[in-house]
């Protein structure tokens, strides 16, 4: 890995945590964020997606950087971030990979835990392109709309639920993501609780 590399991811990941437990409604939800501070904070790590009942490295499909699930352990919200330029195949791969998956699974001190997925997960896949050539116009104007209309199994993410957001830089990008989350999770107070009973539960590494 570059250094600094997954240093927005980690940033992202940090801030949505602080996010969802200033708002009381969301201190029971489940976030994981990779490329964290491992030292730091108990909720990094890598989402694992797989095809399956449990997650093996033989049904292993898709690694994930940021996931909120619900205390039921149903997942709210994929995001899988490019922080270097991404090629329309490479973006490709993470937008079949993810889907194919039927579960997701992060290792934690006792073992696995496993999430589900349900009829409203969200996926987004957010990155840098450059704005020369026609890499974000073949985005925007053949990939995404394409994507809406492909079908998935019953225990797949809606392909219509699948979101690209990919701009020129990362900081505009990580941007527009923190607008996302403010719409899928809304009203948010600004500014992380001030104890730790106040947290959004994560579970110990």
């Amino acid at each position: 890995m570059q250094p600094g590399h997954g240093r927005h991811t980690g940033e992202f990941g940090l801030w949505l945590t602080r996010y969802l437990e200033s708002v009381p409604k969301y201190r029971e939800h489940i976030i994981f964020y990779d490329h964290g501070d491992t030292r730091a904070e108990s909720n990094v790590a890598q989402t694992k997606g797989f095809f399956g009942s449990r997650v093996t490295n033989a049904n292993r499909l898709a690694a994930i950087d940021v996931m909120v699930a619900s205390p039921e352990r149903e997942v709210i919200v994929l995001v899988e971030i490019e922080e270097r330029e991404v090629t329309p195949k490479k973006l490709l791969g993470d937008v079949f990979a993810i889907p194919m998956c039927s579960g997701f699974a992060v290792k934690i001190a006792r073992g696995q835990e496993y999430f589900t997925i349900c009829p409203k997960t969200r996926l987004i896949l957010a990155g840098v392109v450059p704005t020369r050539g026609v890499r974000l116009k073949k985005i925007r104007e053949v990939i995404g709309p394409r994507l809406q209309r492909f079908a998935a199994p019953s225990d797949a993410i809606d392909p219509k639920n699948v979101t690209l957001i990919f701009e020129g830089d990362v900081e505009t990008t990580i941007e527009i993501l923190r607008r996302e989350m403010r719409d899928l999770f809304p009203e948010a107070r600004v500014g992380a609780p001030s104890n730790s009973s106040d947290r959004a539960r994560t579970l110990v590494l």
